[in-house]
């Protein structure tokens, strides 16, 4: 019977798959996401060496299997539906710091927490801001995520990616970096190193800017709740073919024309959205680029609620913000 065969075809994948690393099947996604959010995938492999995890990119590419590449499980939506393919969580996490080039090498499944802390252990500054983060590092560099005024391309010296077959290595230039974008958000690679090149920090300024860093999250962002992070680009007003300051609905504080740059959260906020939900999804009422999951929602009601907020800010602004998250 078909199903008889469907069940042959997986248990024969499941046993290719199991050589690279854990295999999970029919694995819900809500328990690999901040967002406590997301269908089942048809198989999830956790992968901790990058030889393996090249190894498993060439089979699945030889075998024309599709896979999505998770790592912090921050800044993303998974569908109810889930996944059809493979999920490949990286979990490498070696990491060597050169201090003397003031160089940090990392695998891309490291915590971005934990080689902000690392920098700072090592005397090194610039990199106090991913105190924050709550990805791995190849998501980082993915996403180019920043916060503080400061962002992955100021950083990112190089990055080893497993690119159409091959391993290659990408300068900071060939990356492509903008904001909150890279070359990876649009051909197809994976990232498996990054080297972050910092500078020497005086005693002890590291710790103090990561405490206020931390300290200015604690204060701002929603605690309590599942989320993802963000949810909107914050506004470009001086993209080409965005509109300018002009043709904003709305009078704007002299920061954001200085910057460029119009805070989703604010946007949001002007639009009425805070505290709006759908079902158990909810706009946070700290801040309004931040949806929360207040226990049980589902990701129809996110997209929903997202694109409620998108209408009320186009409506009242006459201002199009798009999304930040990767929605899979």
């Amino acid at each position: 019977s078909i199903y008889e065969k469907r069940l042959f075809v997986k248990r024969a994948m499941y046993n290719e798959l199991k050589q690279f690393g854990q295999v999970k099947t029919n694995e819900p996604m809500a328990k690999h996401t901040t967002f406590k959010i997301g269908g089942p995938a048809d198989f999830l492999v956790i992968v901790k060496e990058t030889e393996k995890l090249v190894s498993l990119l060439k089979f699945l590419d030889g075998e024309g299997v599709s896979y999505f590449i998770l790592g912090g499980g921050s800044n993303m939506l998974v569908r109810d539906e889930g996944y059809r393919g493979v999920v490949i969580k990286v979990h490498s996490s070696e990491f060597l710091v050169h201090r003397e080039e003031s160089i940090l090498e990392i695998e891309a499944g490291c915590s971005t927490v934990q080689m902000a802390q690392e920098s700072i252990k090592a005397g090194l500054t610039c990199f106090e801001w991913g105190i924050g983060g709550p990805g791995t590092i190849g998501g980082a560099v993915r996403g180019n995520a920043g916060a503080m005024n400061g962002e992955m391309k100021d950083v990112v010296l190089k990055v080893e990616v497993y690119r159409d077959g091959e391993v290659v290595m990408l300068t900071n230039k060939e990356c492509e970096f903008g904001y909150r974008e890279s070359v990876f958000k649009h051909r197809p690679a994976v990232i498996l190193k990054v080297w972050l090149k910092l500078s020497q920090a005086p005693d002890a300024t590291g710790m103090k800017k990561a405490m206020e860093y931390l300290q200015y999250r604690m204060k701002t962002q929603p605690q309590g709740h599942a989320s993802t992070g963000c949810i909107f680009k914050n506004y470009e007003i001086k993209e080409q073919g965005a509109r300018s300051k002009e043709q904003i609905k709305i009078s704007l504080p002299d920061e954001f024309v200085k910057k460029g740059k119009i805070s989703a959260g604010w946007l949001v906020d002007k639009a009425g959205m805070k505290g709006k939900s759908v079902g158990k999804a909810l706009v946070s009422d700290r801040h309004g680029n931040f949806v929360v999951n207040t226990g049980g929602a589902t990701a129809t009601e996110v997209l929903t609620l997202i694109e409620e907020i998108k209408k009320q800010v186009y409506d009242t602004m006459g201002v199009e913000i798009e999304e930040e998250i990767q929605i899979v």
